[in-house]
């Protein structure tokens, strides 16, 4: 569970938050022999069935998984448990083109962060939303700029 009550759809299939879409259906498929009802008489088999098919139905779409991951990394406590708090180790800003800005109104935008690690922009995102990420122990805060120059 994340913050809110909210299912963790990552933690039901067993996958990082970077997983790609092939990573994503093959841990499904996984979740879903082991804990299909026909094939496990464990009496939490159909529960864990029905969650890791509703994980799969989000994470494979890639609009409504745009959607999941926006409503909870505005969550902090969806990062860490509420026993652990997380201290805010960066701030900065995340500018956009207007090409990108365009983008992002309806599809999810990949960025590569200059190391091996990857920043997922939601779909939907607006000028001024903050994006959290979480590296170790330390909260990354991103404000998202839409370069104004661009936009006329």
């Amino acid at each position: 569970m994340t913050g809110g009550g909210q299912v963790d759809y990552y933690a039901v299939l067993g996958v990082p938050r970077t997983a790609s879409a092939p990573d994503i259906r093959r841990a499904y498929r996984r979740a879903a022999r082991r804990h299909h009802p026909d094939l496990n008489q464990d009496p939490d088999g159909p529960e864990r069935f029905a969650a890791a098919a509703r994980a799969y139905e989000v994470l494979n779409d890639p609009t409504a998984r745009a959607r999941y991951d926006k409503r909870s990394l505005l969550q902090p406590a969806s990062i860490r448990g509420p026993s652990s708090p997380v201290a805010v180790g960066w701030r900065g800003v995340l500018e956009l083109t207007a090409l990108e800005a365009a983008y992002v109104a309806r599809f999810p935008l990949t960025l590569n962060d200059g190391s091996s690690g990857r920043i997922v922009v939601p779909a939907g995102t607006l000028d001024g939303d903050e994006l959290l990420l979480c590296e170790g122990d330390r909260l990354i805060v991103l404000q998202v700029r839409f370069n104004k120059k661009d936009l006329t």
